[in-house]
C-alpha cells in the first residue's frame, strides 16, 4: 500500500465563507461541516464529469453554473440509482440545500434553486440484514484472498470486520484512528455522533484481522487512519461502498447491501443470540434505547419465520 499521489479534490465555489457559516453560525458539528463538504465536491466532482457515473454532461469548469436545479436533481437522481437508501439521499438533499440557500443569501446566486427539491418519501424504517449463511459466505471469500497477504485484501477483510465484527457506522469505520486501536485491551474507542466516545470490546477474530492489517501497514499510510485507499490516504464513503458491493458480488450474495448493512446485521445477530439491549445498545453508540429497540421487532419477525416453519402446527398449514 505504497503512498502515491492523488487527484485534488474540486473545490466548491465559495468554499471558505459556506464552511466557516457552518462552524460559526449554524454551529455544526466538524464531522457534519466534513460530511457537508464531502457531498458537495462530489456534486462538484459529478458536474465536471471527474465521477462516474456523471449525471448530466459535464460542465467544463463546474462552478456556479452547475447549480440548476436540472442539474441537482439529476445528481440525486444519479445518487438513488447507485442503490443508496432514502436516509442517505436525504443527507445529500440536504446539503445542497443549504449550501444553495447560503448561496442565494450571500448574494452569489440571484435564486435559490434548491429550495423546491424535495426529499425521498421515508417509509417505516425496517433494517435490513444477511443471514449467517451469508456473512459466512463473505468471510470465507475474504480469508481465501487475505490468505495471499494482499495490502488490499487485508484492508477489505479489516473494513467488514470494522463494520460487521464491531458494528460501526460508515463514518466511525472510516474515521477510526491508529492510535484508538489497543489490541492488548482488545477495545477500540470510537468517535460516535456528536463527537462523543464509545469503546467497543475487540473479539478473538476481529483482533486477529486488525492485527494481520496493522503489521503489513506498517506506517506506509499518509495519514493516521486505520482504513487506506490505494493512494495511502484515507479511505472514502464511496470508497468503502464500492468494495463492499465488489466483495458481495464476489461472495454471491444478491441482497441488496451497503456498508450500514453490516451495522443491522451485527445487532440483528447479537438480538437473535440473546444479547441484552442495553449491551446492544452500549455497543452501537445509541443515545435512545428506542433507537435500538428496532432490533427486537426484527427478532420477532425471525422467531415467527422459526415458529412458521418447524412447529408442526404451523408446517403445511394456513399462515
Amino acid at each position: 500500500m505504497s503512498p502515491a499521489p492523488s487527484l485534488p479534490s474540486p473545490p466548491i465555489p465559495e468554499e471558505d465563507g459556506y464552511l466557516a457559516h457552518l462552524r460559526l453560525e449554524k454551529r455544526l458539528s466538524p464531522e457534519t461541516v466534513a460530511a457537508y463538504q464531502s457531498d458537495l465536491r462530489l456534486f462538484f466532482r459529478q458536474a465536471a464529469g471527474e465521477a462516474s457515473p456523471p449525471p448530466a454532461p459535464a460542465v467544463a469548469s463546474a462552478g456556479l453554473e452547475a447549480m440548476t436545479l436540472a442539474r441537482l436533481r439529476a445528481f440525486l437522481r444519479g445518487v438513488a440509482e447507485l442503490g443508496f437508501a432514502p436516509s442517505s439521499i436525504s443527507r445529500y438533499l440536504s446539503a445542497l440545500k443549504s449550501y444553495s440557500a447560503w448561496l442565494a443569501e450571500e448574494g452569489h446566486l440571484a435564486l435559490d434553486p434548491a429550495r423546491v427539491l424535495k426529499g425521498p418519501k421515508q417509509q417505516r424504517y425496517k433494517p435490513s440484514s444477511l443471514t449467517h449463511d451469508e456473512m459466512d459466505s463473505l468471510y470465507d471469500t475474504l480469508e481465501a484472498k487475505a490468505a495471499e497477504g494482499s495490502p488490499a485484501a487485508l484492508r477489505d477483510l479489516c473494513l467488514i470486520e470494522l463494520l460487521y465484527g464491531l458494528g460501526l457506522r460508515i463514518s466511525e469505520g472510516i474515521g477510526l484512528k491508529l492510535d484508538h486501536v489497543n489490541l492488548s485491551e482488545a477495545a477500540v474507542l470510537v468517535q460516535g455522533k456528536g463527537s462523543k466516545q464509545r469503546l467497543v470490546p475487540l473479539g478473538g477474530k476481529v483482533s486477529g484481522s486488525l492485527r494481520r492489517y496493522l503489521e503489513i501497514w506498517n506506517g506506509t499510510g499518509r495519514t493516521d487512519t486505520v482504513l487506506l485507499n490505494r493512494f495511502g490516504r484515507s479511505l472514502s464513503r464511496m470508497g468503502a461502498w464500492k468494495i463492499v458491493q465488489r466483495l458481495c458480488r464476489d461472495a454471491g450474495i444478491t441482497t441488496p447491501v451497503s456498508p450500514h448493512t453490516f451495522r443491522h446485521t451485527f445487532a440483528t445477530h447479537l438480538i437473535m443470540a440473546g444479547a441484552d439491549l442495553r449491551s446492544v445498545q452500549e455497543m452501537l453508540g445509541h443515545t435512545d434505547i428506542s433507537t435500538t429497540q428496532i432490533y427486537t421487532h426484527l427478532d420477532q419477525d425471525y422467531l415467527r419465520e422459526v415458529h412458521k416453519s418447524f412447529h408442526p402446527r404451523n408446517r403445511g398449514g394456513k399462515t
